[in-house]
């Protein structure tokens, strides 16, 4: 098993993934096998779904926005991963964030991609031995996939049991709600406002997806959520055969979040985020993004897709809040022509925060 990160001779007391002790933020149950854990966000249902559709079946397969948490003293720490895997040539990368009184203290793991298969990775905490213990939550990467065998602790350190925070915020989306093109899990702009509004959130996001409302009905009844944001019409909407069902899609999805829960719970706000500006839209940024051109067409096509949402979805006001806009027209915040850098999600964050609470 090779490692990443520093070397923590100290680090000897393993704990199993399946150690009562330790808890799962994820929007399913773990699934185990071979001695790892999957934290899984999609039922097998939507998997098939996506069968032979090898991007975004990898993407429902991630395991983004799930945490692993614990309580412990421990001044390190090692999680050990299996069968990591990479999909997409970005940045990719573990994190780690401690809870003190004033707030969480966040610690981004280095890129993993010069490295797969079975893997040992290594934090520091800042935590110090018989100075109580803090909770501890792992993020795992937002697009790259693995499992999780064990993590392993300092000699003498405590752990104690953890708890996981029910979700309150249901995030659907593509790869920008998923977080593609930024390398920490912290760096995403879903799991940024979910700490500012401490709203925990389910992240949905699907890389490649088109508007699908079936793969994520049975989220929308799962249970009741404070804030639902829908951010789908953006990614691989380019032919035209796609925008023409756009709004049509987009009006089943949002009856579908307008029904609610299966206990017959009314979800709380409900907000669809309109597909971002492009920088093709201006004539700027990369000439295609994976083979596909980023040109005049497809800038007609995002406008085609707008219009067709904002026509739709006018029948659902004021229950459901159309934002747009939310990406600064500064083509260098989205290097490849699609996805915003980490600075570009901070933006795209401040800028939802504003669009939903009037506030910064």
């Amino acid at each position: 098993m090779s490692s990443a990160g520093a070397g923590y001779s100290e680090v000897d007391q393993r704990i199993p993934h399946d150690d009562p002790r330790l808890a799962c933020f994820a929007p399913l149950p773990g699934v185990g096998s071979a001695g790892a854990l999957r934290l899984e966000r999609f039922p097998p249902a939507v998997h098939a779904q996506f069968a032979g559709n090898l991007g975004p079946l990898a993407n429902v397969r991630s395991s983004a926005g799930c945490a692993l948490l614990l309580r412990t003293d421990s001044p390190s720490l090692v999680v050990e991963l299996e069968r990591l895997r990479h999909h997409q040539p970005v940045p990719s990368a573990l994190a780690l964030e401690v809870e003190h009184a004033d707030g969480w203290q966040g610690v981004h793991g280095c890129d993993l991609r010069e490295a797969d298969g079975d893997l040992s990775v290594g934090f520091a905490t800042g935590l110090e031995r018989g100075g109580g213990t803090r909770l501890v939550a792992l993020w795992l990467p937002l697009i790259s996939t693995c499992a999780l065998r064990a993590i392993a602790l300092c000699r003498g350190a405590r752990l104690e049991q953890a708890a996981a925070p029910a979700p309150r915020w249901l995030a659907i989306g593509d790869s920008l709600t998923q977080g593609f093109s930024v390398q920490s899990p912290l760096q995403s702009w879903v799991h940024r406002l979910s700490r500012r509004w401490n709203l925990p959130a389910w992240n949905l996001g699907v890389g490649g997806i088109h508007i699908a409302p079936q793969a994520f009905a049975w989220a929308l009844r799962a249970q009741r959520f404070d804030l639902v944001t829908i951010a789908l019409g953006s990614n691989h909407l380019w032919q035209d055969e796609a925008c023409a069902r756009a709004g049509e899609l987009a009006a089943e999805l949002a009856g579908l979040a307008l029904a609610g829960s299966a206990a017959g719970e009314a979800h709380g706000r409900i907000a669809w985020l309109l597909p971002p500006w492009k920088p093709c839209e201006d004539g700027k940024g990369p000439r295609d993004f994976a083979g596909v051109p980023l040109d005049q067409a497809v800038a007609r096509r995002a406008g085609l897709v707008r219009a067709a949402l904002v026509e739709r979805l006018a029948a659902c006001a004021p229950r459901i809040e159309l934002v747009a806009d939310l990406m600064p027209h500064d083509h260098r915040l989205l290097p490849d022509g699609l996805h915003p850098c980490a600075h570009g999600a901070a933006r795209f964050a401040d800028n939802l925060d504003q669009a939903l609470h009037g506030k910064r």
